[in-house]
């Protein structure tokens, strides 16, 4: 793992309906390696994502800005490891994430994370406040190669303390690899299931979820890709 962070990367994501899921892991065993840690496979990741009164965050992504960013706190279940994090999608579409371990995940901005906060976006910490918690179970696979990193999410639940929704039936795959390459076994398996590749935020999903009041006319698109997955009657 130390050998795939790709803390500076390229992601590529796919979306799909959990019946998919075995195959897809049947035909990863022969390529890729499974993270475990003390005999456990699955992690449960728990996320509280921070945003401006106004969601900057949010827009950033609706709108197709570059450069936008995602604030959080995560933390891990297999190591109980917890980190502040800045996400950004630079304007060469390459994800660059800015880490620093804390001791709990939680809903306060601290002096570090305000420091980080104001290198990295320029911002001020006062202006940012918990809207949406994220949580989910994941898979992790490194490549016999050890050069790329690919993460398989489940289970995937969305609250900001009014509402609350359960993806149960949707799969978030992403593959993280230096420079992007389309002869990976990994997008080859993907493309062989039929399954296209689709730019995809927990975040701002779970915002709309359970938000009424966000522009989304441009996720649209998406959000009938997503029901459509949805549909048993269409797997």
């Amino acid at each position: 793992m130390n050998l795939v962070k790709l803390l500076n990367r390229k992601d590529t994501k796919f979306v799909f309906h959990y019946s998919k899921l075995d195959y897809l892991l049947e035909r990863l065993s022969s390529t890729y390696k499974l993270l475990q840690v003390n005999d456990i496979n699955t992690f449960t990741y728990q996320n509280i994502y921070f945003d401006t009164k106004d969601n900057l965050f949010f827009n950033q992504h609706h709108n197709e800005k570059r450069d936008r960013y995602k604030v959080r706190f995560r933390q891990y279940s297999g190591t109980d490891d917890c980190y502040f994090e800045i996400k950004t999608k630079n304007n060469k579409n390459r994800t660059i994430k800015h880490r620093l371990k804390v001791e709990k995940n939680t809903e306060n901005l601290g002096d570090n994370e305000a420091r980080m906060i104001k290198d990295v976006i320029n911002i001020s910490s006062q202006l940012l406040s918990p809207k949406l918690k994220v949580n989910f179970n994941r898979l992790t696979f490194v490549d016999i190669d050890h050069k790329e990193r690919l993460t398989i999410d489940t289970n995937i639940s969305v609250k900001n303390g009014v509402k609350s929704k359960l993806f149960d039936q949707l799969i978030i795959a992403e593959i993280k690899q230096n420079k992007y390459k389309a002869n990976s076994a990994f997008i080859q398996i993907l493309r062989d299931m039929k399954i296209p590749e689709m730019r995809f935020s927990k975040y701002c999903m779970g915002m709309l979820h359970v938000n009424k009041d966000l522009k989304y006319n441009r996720f649209k698109p998406k959000l009938m890709q997503i029901n459509k997955i949805l549909q048993p009657e269409l797997i």
